[in-house]
Formats: C-alpha cells, structure tokens, sequence
C-alpha cells in the first residue's frame, strides 16, 4: 500500500513540476489549482522531512522507538 503512495505522490509532483515549467516557458499563469496542488506538494514533503528527521535524530541519541510491523522489514 505504501509503494503505492510514493507512487501516487511521485506521479502527482511530476505533472505540477512539469506543467509549471511549460507555462513559465510558454510565459503564461499557472492556474489556481495548479498552485494550490504545488504548495500542498511542498507542505507535504517538508512535514514528512521534518517528521522524519526528528526520529532519525531520536534514534541517533539511543531512544527506542517502537516500530510494530515494520520490524519485519529490518
């Protein structure tokens, strides 16, 4: 299910990053929506980033973190 998120997100990022850059070249607007789905993109990727970052930084410093499932995975 994950695999199919990544695949979902990377889908979605490429299309706004692609359309954008056609109409900064084409030097016309980019819709509102088009926008709005950019700066969701960007929340959602730097949220993560952070997320993800403060527990690698907790697992660095010795905290045990329960990992459920994923444990099969290591």
């Amino acid at each position: 299910m994950t695999e199919f998120f990544v695949f979902i997100y990377g889908v979605l990022a490429m299309f706004v990053v692609m359309t954008m850059r056609r109409n900064q070249k084409l030097q016309r607007p980019s819709s509102q929506m088009l926008t709005m789905a950019g700066w969701g993109l960007f929340s959602l990727s730097s949220t993560l980033a952070v997320l993800l970052g403060g527990v690698a930084l907790a697992i660095a410093m010795g905290m045990q973190i329960p990992l459920g499932n994923f444990e099969a995975l290591l």
